[in-house]
């Protein structure tokens, strides 16, 4: 009995191997057509960070989510919508799925920013 666990287990990852190799050749025609995208290396599989799950990392911006936002109510007060979009358009990046969250953990901070009739301005 022992053994013909063993000759299934084997048969089956030989059947998995074959698989992957199979996907990984669709793989690689689809990209010679498409190109690699972004994220990934040239043979079209993605690129590894080391990390184990969903993880994305720290995005990098060139300037920190406190300055983007003072620069984007420095001329008038604005509403929440209204900063988000604002500091998307300059091109900071979230790192988060909910960068509103984010957002409002820093606009509500302490003598950071005065909100009048829901419309923010620093301070």
């Amino acid at each position: 009995m022992k053994l013909d666990a063993l000759k299934q287990y084997s048969r089956l990852r030989n059947a998995l191997i074959e698989e992957r190799s199979e996907l990984e050749k669709r793989l690689s025609q689809i990209n010679d057509i498409l190109g690699p995208s972004e994220g990934e290396s040239s043979v079209g599989l993605p690129r590894s960070t080391g990390r184990v799950g969903r993880r994305r990392g720290r995005a990098r911006n060139s300037m920190s989510l406190k300055q983007a936002i003072i620069k984007a109510t420095q001329s008038k007060p604005l509403t929440k919508d209204e900063i988000l979009a604002a500091v998307k358009r300059f091109g900071y990046k979230f790192s988060t799925a909910r960068p509103m969250a984010t957002l409002n953990a820093y606009l509500y901070r302490k003598a950071e920013f005065e909100r009048k009739g829901g419309r923010f301005s620093p301070r």
